[in-house]
């Protein structure tokens, strides 16, 4: 996650950031939090020499809960939703009822559904530009399975052509992007 903030929290290391993020979910209170991160001595180092060593305060971490760890928050709900998918896809895929892109479809559309109902404000917005994501990835994938299949295409050619050159071998017709080839 890009914590590309200016404020005291979003400069300390990943690791004491995922403490702190970890520490609010589990309802830690704020002072709690504080006298911890100010006990740190890489805190108070960093401290000293970007704040003139002026300690983290609750305002501090009130700012960073509500910009960067509802944004870890929705993360850890979007890496908690994807795993649970992959667990019921190969669970579907086992079973072996239907195709695993019609449940795939379906679970997508619901989730979308379920999603855009409990947007609000400022969420709808992160919702748009999740979108424009989306059709941006799977522009790239179309690119990804382009370059496959003209690979198979290509090793399928070359293939051919190894059997045209075997002696007693009858000519083959092939068809490589769209145009046919006689070997």
């Amino acid at each position: 996650m890009n914590d590309a903030h200016n404020g005291k929290i979003s400069r300390l290391p990943h690791q004491i950031r995922e403490q702190v993020h970890t520490r609010l979910r589990d309802g830690e209170r704020g002072k709690t939090i504080v006298a911890w991160l100010d006990s740190i001595p890489e805190v108070t180092q960093m401290l000293a020499a970007s704040f003139g060593g002026h300690p983290i305060s609750e305002t501090n971490l009130t700012r960073w809960k509500t910009r960067a760890h509802r944004a870890w928050l929705l993360e850890q709900a979007a890496l908690g939703e994807s795993r649970r998918f992959v667990s019921e896809s190969r669970q579907l895929s086992q079973a072996g009822q239907g195709a695993i892109t019609d449940h795939l479809a379906t679970f997508v559309a619901a989730s979308y559904a379920l999603a855009r109902q409990r947007l609000s404000g400022e969420e709808r917005l992160q919702w748009k530009y999740l979108r424009a994501f989306c059709h941006d990835v799977a522009i790239l994938r179309r690119g990804d399975h382009c370059v496959q299949r003209m690979r198979l295409q290509r090793d399928e050619l070359e293939f051919k052509a190894a059997v045209c050159q075997t002696p007693n071998s009858p000519g083959i017709q092939l068809k490589v992007l769209g145009e046919s080839v006689k070997l």
